[in-house]
């Protein structure tokens, strides 16, 4: 694929994100599952989960380097190009100084857009509101060096449980100066406990960043449905480890039904 095509690719993605209209996103996790979606009708566009890529390659989230996250999502992005349909990867938090060259790389493959964290991993914590913003508009950049200046950002702010004090105020603090700096969208994420969001924080989150909000679809009971989120005005969804731990819980019932 060309620059020119690809950014064009781009542009249809970011244009995907409208709050009048839910994107849905599902995760793949490796090269069948992502033919898998690429090959659905419903599914617009491919995302990956850093979690999900881990455990497949057989090490953990937090382990996972860059370069083992580039190995394993490879034939999620072919997949994807070879069905014309936009891929977004997982970038965890950008790796520190190898962002740029995370950027890089995933756009070579085929990708045009990314997810990035503001929990930075060499730090324990997370960034500043400034770092982080800087590190958005440095994603951009690298972008936009290597012919994708629509490259789609969709910036992941763990301040929700990383953060004492704040709580929605900081937040909204982030996302704001995340969109600012040319994210297209905000994940505003629970953490590992599954805090959660309300419909009435997620009413508030929709209106502080004009509705270019992205939430963690969870199946099942106690959580919002596709319907109740597309009526909150939300911009996307997607499902993180999901898709992979249902596959996991399915093939773990065939095998105990098999042994």
């Amino acid at each position: 694929m060309d620059r020119s095509s690809q950014n064009t690719l781009a542009q249809q993605f970011a244009a995907m994100h409208n709050p009048k209209d839910l994107l849905m996103l599902c995760n793949a996790f490796d090269g069948g599952s992502a033919h898998a979606l690429s090959t659905n009708p419903h599914a617009k566009a491919i995302a990956s989960a850093s979690y999900a890529v881990a455990l497949v390659l057989g090490t953990q989230d937090e382990a996972l380097t860059l370069e083992e996250n580039l190995r394993g999502v490879k034939p999620i992005v072919a997949a994807g190009v070879k069905e014309g349909k936009p891929v977004t990867i997982d970038l965890q938090d950008g790796y520190g100084a190898q962002l740029p060259r995370a950027i890089e790389e995933v756009i070579k493959m085929g990708a045009v857009g990314c997810n990035i964290e503001d929990f930075s991993r060499e730090k324990g914590g997370l960034y500043s509101v400034e770092e982080a913003a800087a590190r958005i508009k440095l994603a951009k950049e690298a972008a936009a060096k290597c012919g994708v200046p629509d490259f789609v950002v969709n910036a992941r702010t763990d301040a929700l449980f990383q953060e004492k004090d704040g709580g929605m105020d900081v937040v909204i603090q982030r996302g704001k100066a995340y969109l600012a700096a040319g994210a297209t969208t905000v994940f505003v994420w629970g953490g590992p406990g599954g805090r959660g969001t309300s419909s009435e924080e997620i009413k508030r989150l929709v209106m502080e960043f004009d509705g270019m909000l992205n939430m963690a679809l969870h199946p099942g009971e106690g959580y919002l449905k596709k319907d109740e989120i597309q009526a909150l005005g939300v911009a996307r969804v997607s499902m993180g480890p999901g898709p992979y731990l249902a596959v996991m819980h399915a093939f773990s019932g065939l095998i105990d039904s098999i042994l």
